[in-house]
């Protein structure tokens, strides 16, 4: 690293007289990052040399690259008074327990020079605190005799800034000078950088403090400073960082003090450029039409309004340069979540061995923060310095081999050191490793540990979550869950993150029940984290695709993910902020925000009003009611329902809607009817959270019986409704209309034809989610168990199956038949049910149902036969050949049969 840069000498030495001159100043960039401080140069005068260490009980400081900002500006001659800061000083006091005086590392300076007895003087610098401790924190202090302070700069256990002086002289009888305090009012120990100062002006004894150029706090001294040759102390007791501690011999005004511009002016806050967002209640185009009076729409609320702590929003693939920040910040907070996942981008940052470039992420980081986003960062990709053949995107081998893995170590440790510093709190691990083969269950744990060690040894307050699958696979969590049990290393990880893909967001609720009964069972200290879920807006490649996807049912689909997330109890990330430029052939459409080529953007989608409406209504102003008492009546259709309570009021939130099939772009609507046991409603209303529409509940459809709300003809379609109160939602109210005359109510869409006969023959053992088009076989013959069995085998391999039930007795010609009405009904079911096109094959499990695939083949994709045991055989089978005979015992086939199957597989990407 570097000492202090001295520019501009001429312009300095004409205005040191006027605006005084620098006393002490130590930027503390001699060490390298992590390296134990030992010696602290001095930018002024090499007599000023600091020495660290410890005062009574803690750890000594080290060098960190965290800080305040790249350059730092004298505000007395607007020249750089350190052109390139590279580093701070990070201290660790996590010992600290009752008391007062400070205790723990620190940087002690010999007091006997002239430079620091000067009669007025200014003491600045920038500190952020980790923590606050139970004792006060000298951010620097002029001793006098080793145990009073001519004068003290500090921070005390409420976190505010305090200043000290010791005026009284020796020939004082009454010490009127003794142990002057004066206050501050502002809370620097919240985790960010702030600049700090204490003036002190000789002619007027005024003491001022000031918080980031404002004066904070002040008065009167009884005397002017009284000094001896006690030593400077700086950041004892410090848990946090310090960087660019300066002394003055004048009382500068606040426009004179360190900045990170080179003129005051661009210290101010500049007005952000508004994004125009829809207003009208009609932003989302919906035909839906309930026989209810609308009464007003909701009124979103932004980040600064509402805590969303079960939110997080995906920002990914800036590394990759595939979105564009500046493009779509302005869109983040009025959109009202405030967690946003970024990734780190290890082969955009180090592109030279050992040298890190973080300006881009800094740059975005920065702006998230001063935002008022929460930032998580994952620890994706590999980097092609080490591994050439390395991914820097999803589906790569993870970081393997002696030089590679000892560079993403340092690469990790880099990261959170300059991240932490800068309020980074949540880290995620690599991005979904299983979707390559070739990582292992034990290499997705090394590395899991590996870094998660790395992490919180360098901010042991940090967050990890762990995995990051894709896909929800329970059998696979408790996998590794276990394996990181059997290291006893679970203690690293605050929770097990999976992506929620499926056609239809309903099918993972199952799964979700399942994951907590895991969790509860091997890891009940983990989280569930859906970390990564969404659809495309219209036709799109790869992941999800097969569908006709509209704006409308995208906007459904991520309704329902975050409600059946949150019903759940599970943390919800909403995939993506915009859409992703992946080339310009290929712009992955999940996004809500629509974007060109160059990322930058064409429009805001309908799910971004939608999730507007989800977060303003469901946020941590509620509690799930995991045992409530609500039956609905009026449709045989299993309806997905999750019941929330105001935590001030005590007033319900229930939301519900026809979750068996995917998101649609209709909008039909079923009246059925609703009672709840309990129910806690004051004027209730129904809310459509698609377009953000109100509706009031007329009083006849209300009956109220002891503690039993009915309510009757409640509309019902295929995306979220509400029934809620009035009082808790903000709304801008509908315009007054004349009442019309009731509708006629609308006949009942007509019921879809029944499912074929065969279907009543298939039993399903369909995927809960992928993330793209899945094979699917049907399997034949074998006995129950054994069908079964495979059926789930199959599932493990990413596979849909379905077990084809036929008489005993019949005959292969009677079977083939049976199979070739399946594969034509399963190719009817491609979209909904995420099945690959041209990939539905027939397995048989014994002779005669060999016989009957065989006569198949040419109506499937893929024929496999399956010799279950060594008596079996396949003899006097048709001439016509299957495309793949697997033999021998189970432990033998199933491995070549899953390796066969790979290839009729998609890729996400």
């Amino acid at each position: 690293m570097k000492s202090l840069l001295t520019t501009i000498a001429a312009l300095t030495l004409t205005t040191s007289a006027a605006f005084g001159e620098t006393a002490g100043y130590w930027s503390f960039d001699s060490g390298q990052p992590g390296e134990t401080a030992k010696v602290i140069a001095s930018e002024i005068d090499p007599a000023l040399e600091g020495k660290a260490g410890v005062n009574e009980t803690g750890a000594p400081p080290v060098f960190s690259d965290a800080v305040p900002m790249a350059t730092v500006w004298d505000g007395s001659t607007y020249t750089p008074a350190n052109q390139k800061n590279e580093g701070s000083l990070q201290f660790t006091n996590d010992s600290a327990k009752d008391g007062v005086a400070p205790i723990g590392g620190d940087v002690i300076v010999p007091g006997d020079h002239a430079k620091l007895h000067s009669p007025s003087l200014t003491i600045e610098a920038f500190v952020k605190v980790n923590r606050p401790t139970s004792r006060f924190v000298l951010i620097a202090s002029k001793r006098r005799d080793q145990t009073g302070a001519t004068w003290s700069l500090a921070i005390d256990p409420e976190g505010r800034l305090r200043a000290r002086f010791d005026t009284q002289t020796n020939d004082d009888p009454d010490r009127k000078g003794f142990n002057q305090g004066f206050g501050s009012s502002t809370d620097v120990a919240d985790g960010v950088w702030h600049h700090v100062a204490l003036t002190f002006d000789h002619e007027t004894r005024q003491v001022a403090l000031y918080v980031d150029y404002r004066k904070s706090g002040g008065g009167t001294t009884a005397g002017p400073l009284v000094y001896d040759n006690s030593d400077l102390v700086i950041g004892r007791g410090l848990d946090g960082w310090l960087d660019e501690v300066r002394i003055t011999d004048q009382a500068l005004h606040p426009e004179q003090l360190l900045r990170r511009t080179q003129f005051f002016s661009g210290m101010q806050n500049k007005p952000r450029q508004p994004v125009f967002l829809d207003q009208t209640f009609t932003r989302v185009q919906s035909a839906l039409s309930p026989e209810l009076q609308r009464i007003g729409t909701l009124i979103p609320k932004s980040v600064d309004e509402i805590e969303t702590s079960m939110w997080s929003l995906g920002c990914e693939t800036l590394d990759r340069s595939l979105a564009d920040w500046d493009a779509y910040k302005g869109y983040l907070e009025p959109l009202g979540i405030r967690r946003i996942r970024l990734q780190g981008g290890w082969n955009r940052t180090e592109k030279k061995k050992g040298e890190y470039d973080f300006a881009w992420l800094d740059h975005i980081v920065d702006d998230a923060i001063d935002r008022g986003l929460e930032v998580c960062l994952e620890t994706s990709y590999n980097n092609r310095l080490y591994e050439p053949g390395g991914a820097t995107g999803p589906g790569g081998k993870l970081p393997s081999g002696e030089e590679t893995l000892a560079a993403w170590d340092r690469w990790v440790e880099a990261m959170v050191q300059r991240y932490s510093a800068k309020g980074v709190k949540e880290w995620m691990m690599y991005n979904e490793p299983n979707l390559n083969k070739a990582n292992t269950y034990d290499d997705i744990v090394a590395n899991n540990i590996r870094t998660a060690q790395i992490i919180k040894r360098v901010d042991p307050e940090a967050k990890v979550g762990a995995f990051v699958l894709a896909g929800l696979n329970v059998n696979m969590l408790e996998k590794l869950l276990t394996k990181i049990s059997d290291q006893g290393k679970l203690d690293l990880f605050e929770w097990a993150i999976y992506h929620g893909y499926s056609g239809n967001p309903d099918r993972l609720n199952p799964s979700m029940d399942a994951l907590h009964e895991m969790l509860d069972r091997v890891a009940p200290n983990i989280r569930p984290w859906q970390g990564e879920a969404g659809c495309a807006s219209e036709a799109v490649q790869y992941a999800l695709s097969g569908i006709d996807w509209t704006e409308y049912s995208h906007a459904k689909w991520n309704a329902r993910r975050m409600l059946c997330d949150i019903g759940h109890d599970v943390e919800s990330s909403v995939f993506t902020i915009s859409d992703l430029s992946y080339h310009k052939d290929f712009i992955s459409r999940y996004g809500l925000l629509k974007t060109n080529p160059d990322n930058s953007i064409i429009k805001v989608k309908s799910a971004y009003y939608t999730v507007q409406n989800v977060v303003s209504v469901f946020n941590d102003a509620l509690a799930r009611v995991p045992d409530y008492k609500m039956t609905i009546t009026g449709t045989d259709k299993q309806l997905t329902w999750f019941a929330f309570r105001d935590r001030e009021t005590g007033l319900d939130v229930v939301t519900l809607w026809d979750g068996t099939e995917l998101p649609s772009n209709d909008s039909n609507i079923t009246p059925v009817d609703v009672e709840i046991e309990g129910g806690r409603f004051e004027s209730p209303v129904w809310i459509d959270t698609i377009t953000g529409n109100i509706y009031e509940i007329p009083a006849e459809q209300i009956q109220r019986e002891g503690d039993v709300v009915r309510f009757k003809d409640v509309p019902v379609y295929d995306g979220p409704g509400v029934i809620t109160d009035k009082s808790l939602l903000k709304f801008e109210p509908a315009r007054a209309s004349k009442k019309k005359k009731k509708a006629k109510k609308a006949p009942k869409p007509e019921t879809k034809q029944a499912a074929p006969d065969v279907a009543s023959k298939l039993k399903a053992f369909r995927l809960p989610g992928t993330q793209q088009p899945a094979p699917a076989v049907v399997i034949l013959g074998g006995a129950e168990q054994l069908a079964g069995e495979t059926a789930k085998w199959l599932n493990e391999q990413d596979v849909h199956a379905f077990v084809l039930t036929v008489d005993k007795g019949a005959e292969p010609k009677a079977i083939a038949s049976e199979v070739r009405a399946s594969l034509t009904y399963l190719r009817g079911q491609t979209g909904p049910w995420q099945i690959k096109a041209d990939a539905i094959g027939v397995m048989a499990l014994d002779a005669k149902a060999a016989a009957a695939a065989i006569t198949v083949t040419k109506d499937a994709d893929f024929t496999a036969l399956i010799q279950t045991s060594d008596e079996q055989t396949f003899e006097n089978l048709p001439e016509a050949k299957p495309e793949a005979l697997f033999t021998g015992s189970k432990d033998t086939w199933q491995k070549s049969l899953a390796k066969w199957l790979e290839k009729h597989k998609g890729k996400v990407f």
